[in-house]
């Protein structure tokens, strides 16, 4: 190994130590409370480091929320085929993103930061994972079939991704409980949302 890609690894390590001290406190803390003294303290680097990575702490939010929804978008898409059928296909989308909202709280604690923090505003609606071909197919398949509602994508996907945050939210404050049979009722009333 040279000396250049043993910069670039150590630099990519570096990186990914902040994001993580970023997630944790962010998570934690919230934007406003998370100052970049104790994202440095958090990460075990000097702040110096950190500018050197990142223009500043909403650079660093942005690239954190894009690795966070790429993240997200693998989970949902596992042991995904366009083989399935549009509602098997959405039923292991709704599946598989509950499961991965449930199993890593600090992710999904910062997207929903994310998406409701007026300050980023602005900044967010030019900053956006691109999401992945597979559910833009889902979509185009849904409506060509006839089963969707005449509405746009994005609408259609607050339908059901609104109810499935707001479950998680309680389900990880303690405040519901859900058997399989009450798992998959949810996931039903949110295919009939959308669904003609």
């Amino acid at each position: 190994m040279n000396v250049h890609s043993e910069d670039k690894t150590t630099d990519a390590t570096k990186r990914r130590q902040i994001l993580v001290a970023a997630l944790t406190l962010f998570s934690d803390h919230g934007f406003h409370g998370t100052s970049m003294a104790k994202l440095a303290k958090q990460a075990d680097l000097p702040v110096g480091t950190i500018y050197r990575h990142f223009a500043g702490k909403e650079e660093l939010i942005h690239a954190l929320y894009l690795d966070m929804k790429t993240e997200r978008y693998d989970a949902m898409l596992k042991g995904y085929s366009d083989g399935l059928s549009v509602r098997e296909r959405f039923d292991l989308i709704w599946i598989n993103t509950y499961d991965y909202c449930l199993s890593h709280p600090r992710q999904f604690v910062f997207t929903e930061q994310y998406a409701f923090s007026p300050f980023l505003k602005d900044a967010a609606a030019a900053i956006h994972a691109v999401a992945p071909p597979e559910l833009a197919k889902f979509f185009e398949d849904g409506y060509s079939e006839g089963l969707f509602k005449p509405l746009s994508p994005s609408i259609l996907f607050a339908l059901t991704s609104g109810p499935l945050n707001a479950l998680v939210r309680r389900v990880t404050a303690g405040l519901t409980t859900l058997t399989k049979h009450d798992l998959d009722s949810v996931r039903s009333a949110c295919w009939d949302a959308i669904a003609l």
